[in-house]
Parts: C-alpha cells; structure tokens; sequence
C-alpha cells in the first residue's frame, strides 16, 4: 500500500486548483450562489456575511459534493446537488464562528474573526443567521438531507462539549479520532453521502464507498490540522503556532509526544500539561518538547493510513476525471500547507 500510495503521489497534481478542475466552474457559480443566499436586506448583517465570503476558505465540503455527485452522474449536476454544496458550506462556516467565539479567537485565515471585527455577540447572531439559510437550502433537497445533516449537527455539538470538557486532559488515541470525526469528519461525510444518496443510479455499495472515503478524508483532514497548528507558516495557516496546544487541545502531535517520552521515562511534558501550561515559558518548552519528539512525524504516518483507507474506498467507482480528482484531493491532503 505504501508502494502503490508513493506512486500516486509522485504522478498527482499538486496544486489545487488543478485538482477541482473539473468542478471550477461550479465553486465559481457557487461563490456568487452564496452572496445571494446570504444577502438579508439588514445593512450591517450583509456587511458581515459580504466579509466572510470574501475572506472564506478552500470550499473544499462542497467541492467534494460536486465531484461525487459528477463522478456518479455521468458528469451531470443537478440543482439539488448544487443546494446541498450551499448547505454543506454554510454549515462549516456558522460553525467557525462559532468556534471562534468559543476560543474568543481573533484571527482566522489571516484575518480578523468576526467576533474580533466585531463581537462576539453579533457572531453568535451571524452564525446562527448563516445556519438558519442553510436549512432552506436543505428543505429544497428534500429526502434524507434534513436527517443526515441533523444527525451530524448533533455530533457536532456533542464533539465541541468533549474537547471542552477534555482541556489539559490527557486523552486516548480512540478519544482523539472520534472527537475529529465528530468536529471535521462527519460533515464531509453528511454532505458527500447525501450526494450519493440522492444520485439516481448510486446503490448501497457506492453510497458506502462514498461513505467510508469522506470519513477517513476528514480525519486525515483533521489530523493534518493539527500538524500545521506546530508547524505551519503563521501567514499561511492564519493564527499562531500551537494555539491549540495554549487553549489546552490535545492532539496526535502532542500525544504521540507524550507516548514516546513516557517510554524513555521523561515526565517533563506530561508534568507542564497537568500544570495547564502556566506561563509562555512552560508553554515555550512544551512546543520545544514536542517539535524535538517523533509526535510530528507520527502523526503524519497516521495521517497518510487514512488517506490510504480513503483511496482504497474509491476502487469501487468508475474511473473517470472526477474519481481522479477525489484521489489527488486526498493526497494533496497530505502536502499541504495550510
């Protein structure tokens, strides 16, 4: 497997605009859908949503919407497919701000949080507002929609009360892998199997393949996160290095570091952790700890296991420029930088 991963990786397009090549056109269209949908009539709520869409992401939720729902229909999308890429965005993004008001952040991407731009409070209200919109979009997919993003909403939450109730606590692997599916995993999992679910020709073995892809994509998503909160670029990356770690996160970085020096019988980290990290020198050392250990490359290692379960969960589609598109989309998931 290894062998067969370095052979796509060496052959897969690196940038990604090159990979969602096929579905550009559809991010465009959904990039102008989306000031649309949000558009309020209240001045100072279109203000604030004009804000986030201007400085959003990398679209990735609905781009792998579109891909699955092209890979199963001959290319075609329809205009529920199309809603649900709205929905499925949306919900991300009134689920950061609301993270970021739960971390009173005040950088995301490089920019100002909403909350910091503004406050708190109106992020709370915005969050809700863009939550609110995509429900509609839902209600026009119809079908199982409404249940699958409801039931990932609710591991949402559930997800985001663990990792509070879990600050500076010392958790296990199995812990750590089901709170990322709960945070990131699940929503690309909703999204993408209710655009196989909704396909016509998709049986229960696509769907479960499309399943199974989604979820392992997003915890190798996740797990790649948590590597460039140590090691990525500030500018790139959009907040400082090893603010999780501050906030009192504990991710596969950090416990594959405190696993490797348990065995060399070395307390140092454990100890500052257990201490809550008082101060920017114990907060200095536990980063120079953790950079120094085998943590980062551990958790690469983990990373590309999902990315190869992933992988491995496409063999039953056809092939086509879209399949193509899923697997160089999770192998850039493994070089990318921020």
């Amino acid at each position: 497997m290894i062998n067969f991963l370095s052979k796509i990786t060496n052959r897969a397009e690196n940038k990604l605009n090159d990979i969602l090549k096929p579905v550009e056109e559809d991010l465009n269209r959904l990039e102008m859908k989306l000031s649309e949908s949000l558009t309020s009539g209240n001045t100072r709520l279109d203000e604030i949503t004009g804000y986030i869409i201007k400085t959003g992401g990398k679209r990735l939720r609905p781009a792998l919407v579109f891909l699955f729902a092209k890979a199963l229909n001959n290319g075609f999308l329809s205009s529920n497919h199309f809603y649900l890429g709205e929905a499925v965005e949306m919900v991300h993004t009134a689920s950061l701000i609301h993270d970021d008001v739960i971390d009173e952040a005040e950088t995301r991407r490089g920019f100002l949080t909403v909350g910091k731009k503004w406050n708190y409070r109106t992020a709370v209200i915005v969050g809700d507002f863009i939550l609110a919109r995509s429900l509609t979009k839902l209600v026009s997919v119809g079908g199982v929609a409404t249940e699958l993003f409801a039931n990932m909403l609710n591991e949402l939450c559930i997800g985001e009360i663990q990792q509070g109730d879990q600050k500076f606590k010392i958790i296990s692997f199995e812990d750590y892998i089901k709170k990322s599916e709960r945070k990131t995993a699940k929503l690309f999992v909703a999204g993408a199997e209710c655009a196989a679910t909704i396909t016509p020709d998709a049986n229960n073995l696509i769907i479960k393949a499309v399943r199974d892809y989604s979820l392992n994509f997003g915890i190798a998503f996740q797990i790649m996160d948590d590597i460039l909160n140590f090691t990525g670029n500030r500018k790139k990356v959009g907040k400082p290095a090893g603010n999780d770690l501050k906030n009192g996160i504990l991710t596969a970085p950090v416990l594959f570091a405190l696993e490797e020096f348990e065995k060399n019988k070395d307390s140092t980290l454990k100890k500052l952790i257990n201490n809550k990290l008082k101060g920017k020198k114990d907060f200095n050392q536990a980063m120079n700890l953790i950079l120094k250990s085998n943590g980062i490359q551990k958790s690469r290692d983990l990373t590309q296991y999902y990315i190869e379960e992933a992988i491995n969960a496409l063999e039953v589609m056809e092939d086509s420029i879209y399949k193509k598109s899923l697997i160089n989309l999770a192998v850039y998931t493994l070089k990318r930088e921020f």
